[in-house]
């Protein structure tokens, strides 16, 4: 199979190769998955520098979020073979290669409606607000949500979590077209940081 790797710390246009490597065999509590999709963040980016706060030994394969496909499942498994999936692999063997084989309380099963695309890039950003605001913040109807970096991922997903609780959404990004994202996503008020001033903005409401 083939698998991208980061063989030596730097950017990650200089440092990754795509190199065959044996398929992962099923073993005990384990599903052997084949990827559909994975997704990107930004803390692959700093794992691949050496900036992250987890050094994994090198090489190593990032990609901490998967979509695809069980082909085979071990003895007693709750999962079936042939079922959609998403997971979020463990470093260093993560999610940017074709198969992975991942421990069965990191799988999650999604509906047939939800693109590989989708249901790949939902689990880190979505968790990370949802925990945030429902269970942290305890966000209320009709309070009101600054969220900062609204374009991004996390940022995203605070927006529509956020009106999906009934709050007045504010949110700031950095050009016109992230602004506009902000207000297609539900915004109720979208502040452009390079030529306002937020603080100025949202005081007064």
């Amino acid at each position: 199979m083939r698998s991208w790797m980061v063989t030596e710390l730097g950017e990650p246009k200089d440092v990754m190769e795509l190199q065959e490597l044996p398929k992962p065999l099923v073993e005990a509590g384990k599903v052997l998955i084949q990827v559909e999709a994975s997704s990107l963040n930004f803390f692959d980016i700093l794992l691949s520098q050496g900036k992250y706060q987890e050094k994994p030994d090198l090489p190593f394969t990032p990609g901490a979020e998967i979509s695809g496909i069980i082909r085979a499942v071990g003895e007693g498994s709750k999962f079936k073979e042939g079922q959609r999936v998403i997971a979020t692999p463990q470093l260093p063997e993560g999610g940017l290669s074709e198969w992975v084989s991942v421990p069965e309380d990191s799988v999650f099963a999604i509906s047939d409606s939800m693109s590989a695309g989708e249901a790949a890039a939902m689990f880190i950003t979505y968790q990370t607000s949802y925990y945030a605001l429902y269970h942290r913040a305890n966000l209320q109807k009709g309070e009101v949500l600054l969220v900062h970096a609204g374009a991004g991922g996390v940022g995203s997903a605070a927006i529509q979590l956020g009106k999906a609780k009934g709050a007045r959404i504010i949110a700031t990004a950095g050009g016109p077209e992230k602004v506009q994202l902000c207000k297609d996503l539900g915004a109720d008020v979208a502040i452009d940081y390079l030529s306002e001033d937020f603080v100025e903005i949202v005081e007064p409401m």
